[in-house]
């Protein structure tokens, strides 16, 4: 195995994001953390900034910088938040009980972040995207080649079998700004991957899954064990036996490929109108001519489960991932 790659995670911090920033956190053997930049979308982002500021300081993790992007979508208003799953706060409404330590936000915002780290590393960088793609599309606007000098890109979100979680056909993340994850998945110029909410739902732990990492003795583990406090009743209250992890499935795919076992490639369009299909990602792999000119996105289908546990369960450990 090489060096590590250079990560910046991008995210609306919420309970799933958390966990996948300290799967990233403790896999110091494939990653080094640069930054995270952070986005509207699961909380305000407010929250989000001082929720990531807490992972860092659970996962002892207080160098990697933070940088405070979009407080909304680039066109229409964010769409109303869910506190049942997340909280108020992002965090399972436990937050406040969780310190920010002494961390502040860079003063360069998310998009110029993103843009000169790129700049300053090229084609070293992977770029995890977790949460709505705005901070994203903001960059790519202002520099056409901050993509180009990506190293890949992994983003978690959209559908490809028609399937929503906020409407009948839209994921959240789309959903939240399908103007950006249109322009994202349409012009980006480097490797791109994409779980989708399909994915996530089929790859869920269970409750037993559940009960056995909130036992587990450390910082990260009594950390993980407040902020999922809502996980259970919100799962048995929509009829499931299962939680879903769907961010932290996004940073397997980026960081152990071992853990893929199934992919599709495609073109992909997100609808930005309709009464219905506002958000939807759209395959073009079917379509007749390729006058698109959009290049394939590899979209995750299947995953190892047994691979998932392992690693849902080593990243609250306190020594780094070993697989």
């Amino acid at each position: 195995m090489g060096s590590p790659v250079k990560l910046i995670v991008d995210t609306d911090c919420g309970v799933d994001d958390a966990m996948a920033i300290m799967l990233a956190l403790s896999s110091s053997a494939r990653a080094q953390v640069i930054g995270v930049t952070c986005v509207h979308g699961t909380t305000i982002l407010d929250n989000v900034c001082n929720n990531v500021k807490r992972v860092l300081v659970a996962c002892d993790k207080k160098g990697v910088p933070v940088y405070k992007g979009s407080v909304g979508p680039l066109i229409v208003k964010n769409i109303d938040k869910d506190p049942v799953y997340h909280g108020g706060d992002g965090l399972g409404n436990v937050a406040h009980q969780f310190s920010t330590g002494d961390l502040v936000e860079s003063e360069i915002s998310a998009p110029l972040a993103l843009i000169q780290l790129t700049k300053e590393h090229p084609g070293e960088i992977l770029l995890i995207a977790l949460g709505p793609l705005t901070n994203l599309a903001l960059a790519h606007r202002m520099d056409p080649k901050f993509t180009e000098r990506l190293k890949s890109l992994v983003i978690m979100g959209g559908n490809y079998k028609g399937f929503g979680n906020v409407t009948v056909t839209a994921e959240f993340n789309f959903y939240n700004d399908p103007e950006a994850a249109d322009i994202v998945l349409g012009e980006s110029l480097c490797p791109t991957t994409l779980v989708p909410w399909e994915t996530c739902l089929e790859h869920p732990f269970t409750f037993e899954t559940y009960a056995r990492l909130i036992q587990v003795p450390t910082t990260k583990g009594r950390f993980y064990s407040s902020i999922s406090n809502m996980m259970i009743p919100r799962a048995k209250a929509r009829g499931r036996t299962f939680c879903t992890d769907c961010d932290l499935l996004a940073v397997a795919a980026a960081l152990y490929p071992e853990s893929i076992k199934t992919t599709l490639e495609s073109p992909l369009a997100v609808e930005c109108g309709g009464t219905y299909s506002r958000g939807l990602t759209v395959l073009l792999n079917h379509y007749r001519t390729p006058d698109h000119g959009r290049k394939n996105v590899r979209i995750v289908t299947e995953f190892k489960m047994d691979v998932l546990d392992q690693l849902r369960y080593k990243m609250l450990q306190d020594s780094p991932i070993a697989l």
